[in-house]
Parts: C-alpha cells; sequence; structure tokens
C-alpha cells in the first residue's frame, strides 16, 4: 500500500467488486417480491452468473491483449445500463425472455474487477514477498465485500426498496471501475499483440485444475451459507446466521491479515495443498454440531483457511504462466470460485429439503475433501516445469 497508486486502486478494486455480492441477492429479493415466484428470481439472477463465467476468461484475454482501460469504459457503461434495464423490465412486468436477456447482458459484460486488480498488483510489484501480501490484501477485500455487500443490500431492499438497493449497487460497481479506468499509471501495458508475435501457450490442464479448485471454494461458501441459514432456522433463531455467517468471513478475513504478514518460505504448491487440507479437516465436524455456537465456532476455523487457500491459488498461477496471459488465467480461477456458488447453493438446498440441516452439512464436507484431492492432483501431476518472473 506505501507504492504509488496502490492504495487508490485497492479502493477503487472494492467499490467496483460491490455488485458481486449485492445485485444477485438483490435481483432475488426484488424478483420475488414483484412476481411472487423464487425459482423465477433464482433464474434470473443465475443466468447473470452464467454469463460472467462465460466472458470472463474472454475479457481476461482481451486486457491481456490491449490493457484494462478499454474494457472497464465500456463494460462498466452496459453493465450499468443493462442493469437498470432490468429494473425498468420488473417494473413493467415485461416478458420472463426479456428479464433473461438483460440479465444475461449485465453479468456478461460486468468487468472482472478483481482479476485486473490483481493483475495491477503484479505488475507494479512483480514476484516476491511484496506480491504475496499484496495477494492477502485483495482476499481480505474479498471478505469485505461479501461482508458489508449483502448486509447492505438487504438493509436497503427491506428498508427502503429493493429497486433502490440494485440501483445503489449499480451505481458503487459504476464509480468503482471508472475510478479504476482512471488510474492509467498502474494499468498493465497491452502484451503479446503489437509484436506480431506468437502468444505463449497456456499450462491448461494445471489452470484446469486450479480453477477446479476454484470452484470447489466456491461452492464450499455458497453450500455451508445455505444449510447455515436452514440449521439456525431449525433451531428457531433464524436471525443467528447472518451472525454466524459473519463470524466466518471474520475468520477468514483475519487470516488473509496473518497471511500477508509472514515471510513464507514453502512454496507456492505446498501452501495450496496445506491450505485444502486444513479446509477439509476444519469443516469435518459440522455434520455432529447441535448448536448455533459450535456452528459458528466450527466455521470460524474453516473460515481461517478460506483466504490462505485463496492466496495460494492466485499465486501459482502467477508463477506457473506466462506475464503476457496473467489476467486471463486469473479470471478463470477467479469465474470457477463466482461459478462455484450457484451449484453449491442448489446441492445444498436440495440436501436440506431431504436430510435435513445437520445431514446436509455432508456437502461442503464432501466438496473440502474434493478439493483437498484435487490439489494433491495438481501438486503431483500438473506442476509445470517452467516458472516466470513478473516484473
Amino acid at each position: 500500500m506505501q507504492r504509488p497508486g496502490a492504495g487508490a486502486f485497492f479502493a477503487a478494486g472494492i467499490l467496483g467488486r460491490m455488485p458481486i455480492s449485492m445485485i444477485g441477492l438483490g435481483t432475488v429479493i426484488l424478483i420475488a417480491q414483484e412476481s411472487g415466484s423464487y425459482g423465477l428470481a433464482g433464474a434470473v439472477s443465475g443466468v447473470a452468473v452464467v454469463a460472467g463465467a462465460l466472458t470472463g476468461p474472454i475479457q481476461g484475454r482481451l486486457v491481456d491483449r490491449f490493457g484494462q482501460r478499454l474494457l472497464l469504459l465500456v463494460g462498466s457503461v452496459v453493465c450499468t445500463v443493462a442493469l437498470f434495464a432490468l429494473l425498468l423490465a420488473v417494473r413493467a412486468d415485461a416478458p420472463v425472455w426479456l428479464l433473461y436477456l438483460v440479465s444475461f447482458v449485465a453479468g456478461g459484460t460486468r468487468p472482472q474487477v478483481g482479476s485486473f486488480v490483481r493483475a495491477r498488483w503484479t505488475h507494479l510489484l512483480g514476484r516476491g514477498r511484496a506480491l504475496q501480501t499484496a495477494f492477502a490484501l485483495e482476499a481480505v477485500g474479498d471478505e469485505v465485500v461479501f461482508i458489508i455487500g449483502p448486509v447492505l443490500v438487504t438493509a436497503l431492499a427491506t428498508q427502503v426498496s429493493p429497486y433502490v438497493a440494485l440501483i445503489v449497487a449499480g451505481v458503487l460497481g459504476l464509480v468503482g471501475t471508472l475510478w479504476l479506468a482512471a488510474l492509467r499509471a498502474s494499468d498493465p501495458p497491452g502484451r503479446g499483440a503489437a509484436n506480431g508475435e506468437e502468444r505463449a501457450p497456456l499450462p491448461w490442464l494445471s489452470l484446469l485444475l486450479l480453477s477446479i479448485i476454484g470452484l470447489g471454494l466456491g461452492a464450499t461458501l455458497g453450500s455451508a451459507e445455505v444449510v447455515t441459514v436452514a440449521f439456525t432456522d431449525e433451531l428457531g433463531k433464524p436471525g443467528m446466521s447472518g451472525v454466524v455467517l459473519a463470524v466466518w468471513a471474520l475468520g477468514s478475513m483475519l487470516a488473509g491479515l496473518w497471511y500477508g504478514s509472514v515471510h513464507w518460505r514453502a512454496p507456492v504448491e505446498r501452501r495450496l495443498l496445506l491450505g485444502t487440507i486444513a479446509l477439509a479437516i476444519t469443516l469435518a465436524p459440522l455434520p455432529w454440531v447441535d448448536s448455533i455456537l459450535l456452528v459458528g465456532v466450527v466455521l470460524f476455523g474453516a473460515g481461517l483457511t478460506i483466504a490462505p487457500t485463496m492466496v495460494a491459488v492466485t499465486a501459482c498461477v502467477e508463477e506457473w504462466v506466462p506475464p503476457e496471459r496473467l489476467t486471463e488465467a486469473i479470471t478463470w480461477t477467479v469465474t470457477g470460485l463466482l461459478l462455484g456458488v450457484a451449484p453449491g447453493n442448489a446441492v445444498a438446498g436440495h440436501a436440506v429439503d431431504r436430510y435435513g440441516s445437520s445431514d446436509a452439512y455432508w456437502v461442503p464436507v464432501i466438496v473440502g475433501i474434493t478439493c483437498a484431492l484435487v490439489a494433491s492432483a495438481a501438486v503431483a501431476f500438473a506442476r509445470p516445469k517452467v516458472r516466470f518472473a513478473h516484473n
């Protein structure tokens, strides 16, 4: 944060990411209120997530070739216009296909701010301890977004209006991305297209396994969230779900701050493997706990592993891929993380309906074990022989 310009693009990145944690929930609240259908609300919200997953890597490739500024400017404006069009369509009781269309456009054009900011850190700092600290700081920033965003959008939606809640989310995202676009000094220059040279290939197997780990982390977050809401509701204290989930996020935030302060000597692959194993172990007690207090304690412990594992995934990408394709590669893993939340929600919801909340906690436990197995495969079989120094 002491580097010139670092504080500005970190703050802009926080604002630019706020819609990630606000628009999906706000859309569900709005459409459920206006139509009475949670199924339709979830489907419209899910379309935006799928669109973002499809276009995220394309955005990353374009940014690596041409720089961030143009995509940030165009994407933020189109995304905001599409979001406001969605509000008008809901208000006018428009056909369902139109809701899907504008939701797809809004999700697909939303700039992948988290990936862009991480690429700026690499451009500014190169490899080394300072970059690992920056990645840990970004993981903390992600937790801040996911703590503040849902609380803010829910408060505005219930106390003022769902329309106001989504307008605020859109404006925050627009301000953050336009601010980031204005910070041209930290924008990594486009590489790989100007000189006509053939671009270096990506280590696709390695990147696939890292993206699957990201997918698993997203599914863990999504499934544990749904089951925790159901668990507190079954115990007659539904209002405690937000407190428990905030404690979980707090654990991840504290771990991110600690992780960034340590001078790590262990290779990034070992940290990745240990992080996923620790995640699986700390999640394991969940199916047997029988009180909200114990759930909070277990989730706090699991939260301590989330941010370090996310940082390790990004650090592996930073070392394993050629510098001119870094943003594209980071976008793949971030897309995996975001894309994993929706199926995690869905599978956990079905498990709650069929087996009850306690047994449904097996969903995040199994996902956590799977992440550890995939990390083991990535470390054992998919480590690229060539390492890259990003200067």
